[in-house]
């Protein structure tokens, strides 16, 4: 008797939870699936960029998702205490225990960007100081806003990309074109240029 009533409350449960699912996606027929994947930047809480249909629109949110990777790792991380050294006459500081090792570093900014521009990226805008990753001591980051972007696709095939952005400068009236190429990595897209020359 236990076992039957068991395998109903599953049932049940897993019935419920399948038209739980269907009455929430039916809830809300206008919300963007993809901004939904695209979120904040702080590591293990961005959700993987998982777009895999890649569009003139598709193509925004992930690159806003990348600005926002590559803003939390040129400022150094989270929130901490900032320990700073002089090394060959320049001021470094440590990077956050999140991103604080060039795997850790590397795994995050690989979330929107291929291996290549990552290791790129992390190779030639850090350092790496006993162990731990460093980066000279100033401020970084982009006056161009993505989110206002608009993008025309140049190309496109099953594993690669070409885009051309109109890009807007921040409480500026001017734009700037920017090219960005992608390529497929485990049946997403990831950009395949470096964040530093990117952003």
């Amino acid at each position: 008797m236990n076992k039957k009533w068991m395998i109903g409350t599953l049932a049940l449960s897993l019935g419920l939870l399948s038209a739980g699912g269907g009455a929430v996606a039916a809830s809300t027929p206008t919300a963007n699936p993809i901004a939904k994947t695209v979120g904040a930047s702080i590591p293990g809480k961005e959700g993987p960029a998982t777009i895999n249909n890649l569009t003139e629109k598709s193509i925004i949110p992930l690159l806003v998702h990348a600005n926002a990777i590559f803003s939390y790792a040129s400022q150094g991380g989270g929130d901490y205490k900032r320990e700073i050294f002089q090394y060959k006459g320049d001021e470094y500081r440590y990077l956050s225990s999140d991103i604080g090792t060039e795997q850790k570093l590397l795994n995050y900014i690989k979330k929107a960007f291929t291996h290549n521009a990552a290791v790129y990226y992390a190779r030639s805008q850090f350092m790496d100081h006993e162990g731990r990753m460093t980066q000279v001591n100033r401020d970084y980051g982009t006056s161009l806003d993505f989110e206002k972007a608009t993008a025309r696709m140049v190309s496109k095939n099953a594993l690669a990309a070409v885009f051309e952005l109109t890009v807007p400068y921040k409480n500026q009236g001017a734009n700037k074109d920017v090219i960005v190429k992608l390529k497929k990595v485990e049946g997403y897209w990831r950009i395949d240029v470096s964040p530093n020359a990117l952003f």
